[in-house]
C-alpha cells in the first residue's frame, strides 16, 4: 500500500488477497520478479520493478500460514505481510475463506495495518470483502469489495479478470473517498515457471493520486513456486 500516491497470477495473489490451498506437501515457496507491483490498482515501486516471495503453510484441515514480502519505494524500501485464515466447503463446489492480513512496513511502523476478509468461491469466481479499523498511515476504517474470475481459454492459458471497490472512512485522494480498479490478466506456465501479463486501470486521475502512480498500466511478471 502505498501512501495515497500510490502480478497478480505470478506472484500468487490479486489485489493483495491471499489464498492458501492445502496441499500434499505442506509447507511451500514462491519467487517473483515482476516489472511493477500494482497493490488494488496503485503501482508501489514508482512504475519500477519489484522482487517478491514468501513462504506458506497449509494443513490438510484447511489452516494456513504464510508471510510474503516485497520491495517497494517508499518507508525504506521493503513491505513484509503476515498472514493466516481458514479455508473449507460450505457445499459441493462452493468453498469459503475467512483470515487476516498484516502489512509491515519496517521502520515506519505508523504505516502498518491490519485488515480482515472473508470470501466464497464458485465455479472460478470469487467473492471477498477485507476490512481495516485503522488504514495505512492511520486514515481510519476501510473497506475493499473485490470480485475475481478465472478460466482456462485454452490449454495452457489462464485468463483472470478482477473488480475491486475501495470505500474509505474520509477522503485521501483529492477529495475522493472511494475508486474503482480493474486488472485483466493471462497465466500461462513454462517448464514449471509461471509467466504472466496483466492490464490494470483505475478510476483514479493523475492528479488525484498526484502522480501517475495510478494510471493505466501493463506489468509483465515471472514467478517460480517450490
Amino acid at each position: 500500500m502505498k501512501k495515497f500516491t500510490n502480478t497478480l497470477l505470478a506472484a500468487g495473489f490479486v489485489a493483495g488477497a491471499f489464498t492458501v490451498q492445502a496441499q500434499e506437501n505442506p509447507i511451500s515457496a514462491n519467487f517473483a520478479l515482476t516489472t511493477d507491483y500494482i497493490y488494488r490498482g496503485i503501482s508501489q515501486t514508482s512504475g519500477g520493478p519489484a522482487l517478491q516471495g514468501g513462504f506458506d503453510y497449509a494443513h490438510e484441515s484447511g489452516f494456513y500460514v504464510g508471510t510474503w514480502a516485497s520491495s517497494i519505494t517508499f518507508d525504506d524500501a521493503i513491505e513484509i505481510d503476515y498472514y493466516g485464515g481458514f479455508t473449507g466447503s460450505l457445499t459441493d463446489g462452493l468453498e469459503y475463506d475467512i483470515g487476516f492480513l498484516y502489512y509491515d512496513y519496517p521502520g515506519a511502523s505508523n504505516d502498518d495495518f491490519l485488515e480482515f476478509y472473508a470470501g466464497l468461491t464458485y465455479a472460478g469466481l470469487t467473492g471477498k470483502v477485507a476490512r481495516s479499523n485503522d488504514f495505512f498511515g492511520g486514515s481510519g476504517e476501510a473497506y475493499y469489495y473485490s470480485l475475481d474470475y478465472g478460466v482456462s481459454i485454452m490449454e495452457g492459458l489462464e485468463l483472470g479478470l478482477h473488480y475491486g471497490y475501495s470505500d474509505f472512512d474520509q477522503e485521501v485522494f483529492g477529495t475522493k473517498d472511494s475508486y474503482t480498479d480493474f486488472v485483466v490478466s493471462l497465466g500461462t506456465s513454462v517448464a514449471g515457471v509461471d509467466l504472466s501479463v496483466a492490464w490494470t486501470d483505475t478510476t483514479l486521475s493523475s492528479s488525484d493520486c498526484g502522480s501517475s502512480d495510478c494510471d493505466s498500466t501493463i506489468t509483465f511478471a515471472v514467478a517460480k513456486s517450490f
